[in-house]
């Protein structure tokens, strides 16, 4: 078997991921010069350059300029190197982190998808939820456009560090709701994780799915509430709206499916009588 003591740009080009037009660049401006130039003027590189490739490639997967990657070719250290790794990992993890927090808001909208395309318009029924994490925005005026209301939640959020494409609903107080005002005041939530700010808290709910709008929260109510006195309950607290199905999934508005969630409780007159 013949020792192979060098590679052709296209052997190079293969082994690294780095395609022939770069690696030419990258000679042109003196980042990555092919160690042998043959007599034909074809480029050829050695085993030793692999490792400079690969590194290269990697610092510009992760965003660092050619500039600064050729001044550190340009005068490596053992000290160097350490502290470029150094702010590399910082950059990696928080990549890792982004990737971790999008591939969770993706999984959020796929359950949320499959969870409407398993119900039908103005299904009711009651569920047991687990408290769920949320970050609460400033309260809304109803009387404010609905767009600038969105608008400065959106921007409340973003100050906060939140990720805003994480799926986002709306709350009306159970005071509020209840109080007879037309246009109950409202809150929009995103639901964060880890990053929120409030709980939505556990226990029985009762849920209603349909083609609804969030400022319509008071017409579902209504509907609740000969469902809710049907099975023996009373509201239990603050009520929850999101879209299952919104832009993401259908093309017009008038497609969006909704959930409406509304925890709770055994009446107290009936409780009452079971004492």
């Amino acid at each position: 078997m013949s020792e192979k003591k060098q590679l052709s740009i296209l052997e190079f080009s293969r082994l690294t991921g780095i395609k022939r037009d770069n690696l030419r660049f990258y000679d042109r401006i003196g980042l990555l010069k092919p160690e042998i130039r043959g007599e034909n003027g074809y480029r050829y590189y050695t085993r030793r350059q692999l490792s400079c490739a690969y590194l290269i490639s990697g610092l510009r997967l992760l965003g660092v300029g050619l500039e600064d990657i050729k001044r550190y070719s340009a005068d490596r250290t053992p000290e160097k190197m350490l502290t470029l790794f150094a702010e590399q990992e910082k950059h990696i993890q928080a990549e890792i982190a982004k990737l971790r927090e999008t591939s969770e808001i993706l999984r959020q909208f796929a359950d949320m998808a499959k969870e409407a395309l398993s119900h039908q318009e103005s299904d009711f029924l009651l569920t047991q939820r687990k408290r769920e994490r949320i970050f609460l925005c400033p309260l809304t005026s109803a009387a404010m456009n609905e767009d600038e209301a969105g608008i400065l939640s959106y921007e409340y959020a973003k100050k906060h560090g939140i990720n805003l494409e994480a799926p986002i609903g709306v709350t009306v107080s159970r005071e509020n709701l209840l109080s007879g005002v037309e246009f109950p005041d409202y809150r929009y939530y995103f639901k964060a994780g880890e990053k929120g700010n409030a709980w939505k808290p556990a226990g029985l709910y009762a849920v209603a799915y349909g083609k609804y709008d969030y400022m319509d929260t008071k017409t579902v109510y209504l509907q609740f509430e000969h469902f809710i006195r049907e099975q023996g309950l009373e509201i239990a607290g603050d009520v929850y709206g999101e879209f299952l199905l919104n832009e993401l999934a259908v093309q017009a508005p008038e497609q969006y499916f909704g959930r409406i969630e509304i925890p709770v409780k055994p009446r107290q007159e009936l409780a009452g009588e079971v004492r």
